[in-house]
């Protein structure tokens, strides 16, 4: 057996009493419910003081996004994570999430104090007004947004949804903007907003499937599952502090699986488990494949609600929390909170 499944911890309980199991948990035990929290590690809780209240209140796993923020941040996160842990005498896992095939709009930032990118310069958009996403190294501006991805054009046709927000919206607040796509170039990409907008920071851009049902025609063909910056930070992270997972963004099948392993595997990090972020229809068709390759599954609520029907979305997260818990995989679902009570 790989030794990288050989760090799991037994659950048990204190009565063998079924009944038991109704009763609340008590956090001052030394052994944690079945179901952990997940916390993702920003400004607001990079601290040691705050990660020890988040330790004792009762998170047991910490996220650390690479999709935005320096290297430096997350490494400053993961030192007064291991301190926490000591402080509060509590284990906790780290799961890396990746930033694999994410679009976003390439525009200049600004480093906070503390480290963190920030933009000072929200994007204001009116519904009706023309907006073009281009492949081309150009300035952006308030209606031209350059993309990183330079194939992104060849992949959209007139009629298209687009969605462009800033990161991690659910899609119905002020920050997110849907377009139609109205007009299609090699290079550029002309869109009518659908509605208001107001965006700031990090803008990601979602193409919508076109096809509710049959082949998948808007795949993402030419984008690497690990970026050049993912790479790097989990290679230099993972040379300093025990990863747990990578959570691999924008899973398409198992061939990703097997490309992630392989890299993990040649910097050293055996002993560190691939979680597959479902996150598209073309991760819906390929699920059952990837699910026996991955060693762990990771639902993102926010952006599979937006390329998949709404009244759909209930079925579909039973039905793959079950699969997962019929072969025994741990399961994450993201965006619990909010978009349960915004988007549900």
């Amino acid at each position: 057996m790989p030794a990288r499944y050989m760090h799991s911890r037994t659950h048990f309980f204190d009565d063998y009493d079924p009944i038991a199991i109704l009763k609340p948990a008590d956090l001052k035990k030394k052994s944690f419910t079945g179901t952990k929290v997940t916390f993702t590690v920003g400004p607001a809780c990079q601290d040691v003081a705050k990660m020890t209240e988040l330790l004792l209140a009762g998170a047991t796993s910490a996220r650390i996004d690479l999709t935005w923020g320096p290297v430096e941040f997350h490494d400053k996160s993961l030192h007064n994570l291991m301190t926490a842990m000591k402080d509060a005498r509590r284990l906790c896992s780290v799961v890396l999430d990746t930033l694999g095939r994410e679009i976003f709009v390439k525009r200049p930032f600004k480093i906070d104090d503390a480290g963190w990118p920030y933009h000072d310069h929200p994007i204001t958009v009116r519904t009706g007004q023309k907006i073009t996403l281009t492949s081309k190294e150009v300035p952006c501006t308030d209606t031209v947004f350059p993309l990183n991805y330079k194939a992104f054009p060849l992949e959209c046709q007139v009629g298209d949804l687009v969605n462009v927000s800033r990161y991690l919206t659910t899609g119905a607040e002020e920050g997110a903007l849907f377009f139609k796509v109205v007009e299609v170039t090699d290079t550029d990409v002309v869109c009518e907003a659908l509605t208001d907008a107001v965006l700031d920071g990090l803008l990601t851009v979602f193409h919508i499937e076109r096809n509710e049902i049959g082949p998948i025609s808007n795949k993402l063909t030419t984008m690497e599952v690990l970026s050049e910056s993912d790479m790097a930070a989990i290679k230099h992270l993972g040379s300093k502090f025990d990863i747990d997972y990578v959570a691999v963004s924008y899973t398409r099948d198992k061939d990703d699986m097997d490309t992630v392993r392989k890299f993990l595997d040649g910097v050293g990090m055996t002993n560190t488990r691939i979680m597959a972020k479902v996150e598209t229809k073309v991760a819906l068709m390929s699920f059952k494949g990837t699910l026996n390759k991955a060693d762990a599954i990771m639902m993102s609520r926010g952006i599979l609600g937006m390329d998949c029907p709404a009244e759909k979305m209930a079925l579909i997260q039973k039905n793959l929390i079950s699969w997962c818990n019929l072969l025994g995989k741990p399961v994450i679902v993201t965006r619990v909170v909010d978009t349960m009570v915004s988007t549900p």
